[in-house]
């Protein structure tokens, strides 16, 4: 009776290559129905698809406990920078409060160069946009002040919105408070400033061709006087509802050191952190009681400017759970896709044509690419990616910033361009010009993925790991291959 009752219990079989497609792009055209048509966001398609990949598995005889495990081994894995996002939003308020992002704001706005508009406009983005980790944030609030100046300045629409949005996502890929920079490292095993440090070979190429085209494209537009109107109402607030002192930009000068001396992300971003609360109640004199509740919920002011409330109003642990619960969505999906058989089954088609590790790296941005056009979401690109190409970096002794530096060259700039994004449709309702308007002269979402292809084409910045990383770890992840 035993025996029969053994016999009757089947094993797992891994989901096949023609399930595993299809199941991947159900997720594609959820997503982008969903998003699109229904303007729902996407969480829920992702959690449908995670359901569904659930139910294949069932019918492949995987039990719940197991496809379960491989959800919380994903979560798990993502962890450390579930806990950085949480501690971005409290560095965020505090910075709010403290007045070292208002500080930033102010003495960015006063370098604005009328002949060199452009070139300006990417820089300003891009440093305001290093500093709270958010593009979209920051087209919201000095994207569109710098809009209307370059409207008053008689500049196309189309070329000062691509502008605003390639200094918004360099932000968004290289700042340490950026959620996708902290998701990136996460799902390929590597560090957070060794990260940084490694897309810098990518990033400041990139940067430099795009300083230049702006910089030949902005002298057609430039003039000698600039019409200040747009930006001394901010201004004015800003002295009046903040003590605005140089001293308030050191804080984000330690950051940076944070990046260069390796100080783990967690700790040190808790301490900036410390540093604005500090700065709001010395400085800014802000009521010692309300500082909790800002942490929580954000930063609140209502200086009179609707733009500069904007950018003001945010911050907070609350106000990073709609990321946090994305990712864990996300993740489970992954998890399940993953323990399933279904990654490896898609994986083995891919290692048949793979050869190299130029190769790899290649197929890496080209697949975050695909990714991210398909679903218009940059954590799935990220997230989808970074779990499928894992094992094989292994497997080509390839140190895992090499991985996470591929998912944000493809899966983080282009995010802003994809018109049915989250940032395109965000970008369009701030600015009024649409990605197919604007997404031409997003120079920065075009050539970054390019000039990491070419990088990688040419074998350089590729570093390697010990020869102990061998195939006996990869066999957790994809057991057969």
């Amino acid at each position: 009776m035993k025996g029969a009752k053994q016999k009757a219990k089947k094993s797992s079989v891994p989901v096949g290559f023609g399930l595993a497609v299809l199941v991947f792009f159900l997720l594609i055209g959820l997503v982008i129905s969903m998003t699109v048509f229904l303007k729902s966001a996407p969480h829920i398609p992702l959690l449908l698809a995670a359901v569904l990949a659930a139910v294949i598995g069932f019918f492949h005889h995987f039990s719940w406990k197991q496809m379960l495990e491989g959800i919380t081994g994903a979560i798990a894995a993502a962890l450390p920078s579930l806990l950085i996002i949480l501690s971005i939003g409290i560095l965020i308020a505090a910075w709010m409060a403290g007045g070292i992002i208002p500080a930033m704001v102010y003495y960015g706005l006063q370098i604005l160069s009328p002949r060199f508009f452009l070139v300006t406009t990417l820089l300003l983005c891009s440093i305001v946009s290093v500093a709270i980790g958010s593009s979209l944030s920051t087209i919201g609030t000095v994207g569109a002040a710098l809009f209307g100046i370059g409207t008053a300045l008689g500049i196309p629409p189309a070329i000062t919105a691509g502008a605003i949005v390639s200094g918004a996502y360099f932000g968004d890929k290289m700042s340490p408070l950026s959620d996708t920079t902290n998701l990136a490292p996460s799902v390929s095993g590597a560090n957070l400033f060794d990260h940084i440090r490694h897309m810098m070979v990518t990033t400041t190429p990139t940067y430099i061709l795009c300083i230049l085209i702006y910089g030949i494209i902005g002298l057609q537009f430039g003039s000698n006087t600039a019409n200040t109107d747009q930006i001394a109402p901010t201004l004015s607030a800003l002295e009046e509802h903040f003590f605005i002192h140089p001293l308030l930009l050191i804080p984000a000068v330690l950051v940076l050191v944070m990046v260069i001396f390796r100080i783990p992300a967690l700790p040190g971003l808790l301490g900036a952190a410390a540093l604005g609360i500090l700065s709001a109640v010395f400085l800014q004199g802000v009521p010692v009681q309300t500082i909790p509740q800002a942490m929580m919920d954000g930063f609140t002011a209502s200086t009179g400017v609707e733009t500069l409330d904007t950018l003001l109003n945010r911050g907070g642990i609350m106000s990073m759970m709609k990321t946090v619960a994305l990712m864990i969505i996300a993740l489970s999906f992954a998890g399940i896709f993953e323990c399933t058989g279904m990654a490896s089954s898609i994986l083995k088609k891919v290692v048949k044509r793979i050869k190299t590790s130029k190769g790899l790296v290649i197929a890496t941005v080209l697949t975050a690419w695909g990714i991210l056009i398909g679903t218009g979401q940059q954590y799935v690109a990220i997230i989808m990616a970074g779990r499928l190409f894992q094992p094989l970096y292994k497997e080509h002794h390839l140190k895992p910033q090499n991985l996470s530096r591929a998912l944000e060259d493809a899966g983080t700039v282009f995010g802003g361009i994809v018109p049915y994004s989250t940032g395109a449709g965000f970008t369009e309702g701030v600015l009024g010009v649409s990605a197919w308007q604007y997404g031409p002269f997003t120079f920065f979402g075009w050539i970054n993925p390019i000039v990491s292809i070419l990088i990688a084409a040419s074998g350089k910045s590729m570093p390697k790991t010990d020869t102990s990383d061998t195939k006996e770890k990869e066999e957790k992840y994809y057991p057969g291959l």
